[in-house]
């Protein structure tokens, strides 16, 4: 995971992302709103281990910071508020939510030198969705 540490990624295309916003809960406003950005993402570690994920839009900024393991509250995109813990699993991000409404999310992220695939399951729901993000150079 370290040689993708501060590279800068941008979403190129989503496969079945309003079917897991929906699944998820999300209103039809926000998942359109969801859809039509293309987000610029980036992952830092601290020195002290701790870890920032910044997920860049041109209506917000949203900054995610935690350490391996340990849950914390984070906001969504929408204002929600979430309950996450954060794993490396192999050469694999991994993100767990709890959400308010009690739903799971669940969000792989496979970082390559050239793109970033993030592939995110909710329980209750039998699809995924993808989303693929190629390097900023």
């Amino acid at each position: 995971m370290d040689q993708y540490l501060g590279k800068k990624y941008k979403l190129k295309c989503s496969e079945n992302l309003d079917e897991f916003l929906k699944s998820l809960g999300i209103g039809f406003l926000s998942r359109k709103a969801a859809a039509a950005v293309s987000p610029v993402c980036e992952l830092t570690r601290d020195e002290d281990g701790t870890y920032t994920y910044i997920f860049s839009t041109p209506i917000r900024t949203l900054k995610y910071v935690f350490k391996l393991g340990e849950e914390v509250i984070l906001e969504r995109a929408d204002g929600a508020k979430m309950k996450s813990t954060f794993t490396i699993e192999g050469d694999d991000f991994v993100q767990i939510e709890v959400h308010e409404n009690g739903k799971v999310s669940k969000h792989v992220r496979s970082f390559s030198e050239d793109k970033l695939v993030v592939v995110s399951t909710i329980e209750g729901w039998d699809g995924k969705a993808i989303r693929t993000y190629d390097r900023v150079y």
